[in-house]
């Protein structure tokens, strides 16, 4: 199956800001190096392909570089060094509230992301992603402040699979779901991957990856430890070079 995402040695450097001058972005997409600011290696030496179809899963601690990594995919951090191709529209949720307003209504949020999406927020296309999400027609009304974090992650996964596009990337923000929902959720990805092209899924819960990936990567100080990838239904590790050419 064709590639959707195409990584070859990417590399992605983070800048060390004095008192001095604190513009992140101007340091990071100036290039950190170039500029003469220090700088901390998030991600080394990354090759990594991911096809059409495929769930993928990327797994770590915290500061393996996971979120970097997807981040980098999206298209928000440039890398430093390597070269990356995405191939397709991407839908990205990579935190907690992923670009939605906090004091706007559930209702208002929707709309917006829906637009942002290249979608038209028509009333029965919100009404099927606010029934998908179980949730009191009471709260459509309110700012996503007043809802708790599982609650909001139901509306934002719900928008996002409902998105015309061919690549989901998300970062974490699943494990909030209670776990009687979970199955729901990944039923709805797997339909957002069946009609469109590939999950990215990043998580520091390895059971979580194990339920809903067909390969999983393993990361660690910004390198690529191992890949492991689904066959009769198991998980096996893939040859070291798979995770290195």
């Amino acid at each position: 199956m064709p590639n959707v995402i195409e990584l070859k040695a990417v590399e992605l450097d983070y800048p060390l800001l004095d008192a001095e001058d604190r513009s992140f972005r101007k340091a990071l997409f100036g290039g950190a190096s170039a500029r003469g600011y220090k700088a901390i290696r998030a991600l080394s030496g990354v090759t990594l392909q991911v096809e059409s179809g495929e769930r993928l899963g990327l797994y770590g601690p915290n500061g393996s570089g996971k979120s970097s990594l997807l981040r980098v995919m999206a298209g928000i951090y440039p890398p430093s060094h390597g070269h990356i191709e995405v191939r397709g529209r991407t839908a990205a949720l990579l935190g907690a509230s992923a670009g939605a307003n906090m004091e706007a209504s559930a209702y208002e949020n929707i709309c917006t992301l829906l637009r942002i999406g290249a979608v038209e927020p028509t009333v029965d296309r919100v009404r099927e992603i606010w029934a998908w999400t179980e949730l009191n027609e009471a709260y459509l009304g309110l700012p996503l402040r007043m809802m708790s974090s599982g609650m909001m992650m139901k509306v934002l996964v719900a928008v996002v699979t409902a998105l015309d596009a061919e690549i989901l990337l998300m970062d974490e923000w699943l494990g909030v779901i209670d776990v009687n929902f979970m199955a729901k959720a990944q039923a709805r990805m797997d339909a957002f991957v069946g009609r469109a092209g590939a999950l990215v899924l990043a998580s520091h819960s390895y059971a979580l990856l194990e339920r809903t990936c067909d390969r999983i990567v393993h990361l660690e100080n910004g390198r690529i430890e191992s890949i492991v990838s689904r066959s009769a239904g198991t998980l096996s590790e893939e040859p070291r070079i798979a995770a290195i050419a």
